[in-house]
């Protein structure tokens, strides 16, 4: 009964020194868990706090279709005065075109006839 008692014994000692050992094992991974989640806890900081910066480089959608339809409306109304500007000089050029015409044939026809 001696060996075992004693045989129980050391079953015991090993089952008590691999449970320390388990132990130490779960708390150095609890450990390096821990390290990993700060890290990216850290990480996911960084990454708001640059959401947060560029958030304030854009411009508000309110302000850029209020200053996008300003700037919309005055480049119709410069654009309709190129127009009606090009529109009266196309005009003025076809006139000139024309009474130039009128006047080289008026010419024509008197040296025509007087001669």
């Amino acid at each position: 009964m001696t060996d075992s008692v004693e045989h129980e014994r050391e079953l015991r000692e090993a089952w008590q020194q691999s449970h320390e050992h388990h132990h130490a094992i779960e708390k150095e991974a609890i450990g390096l868990a821990r390290q990993d989640m700060e890290r990216r806890l850290g990480e996911m900081n960084q990454f708001r706090d640059q959401i947060e910066r560029e958030r304030g480089e854009f411009l508000r959608r309110e302000m850029y279709d209020e200053q996008h339809s300003a700037m919309r409306t005055e480049m119709d109304t410069r654009l309709k005065a190129l127009e009606t500007s090009k529109s009266n000089l196309e005009g003025r050029m076809w006139a000139m075109g024309a009474g130039i015409t009128g006047l080289a044939v008026g010419i024509n026809l008197l040296l025509h006839y007087l001669k």
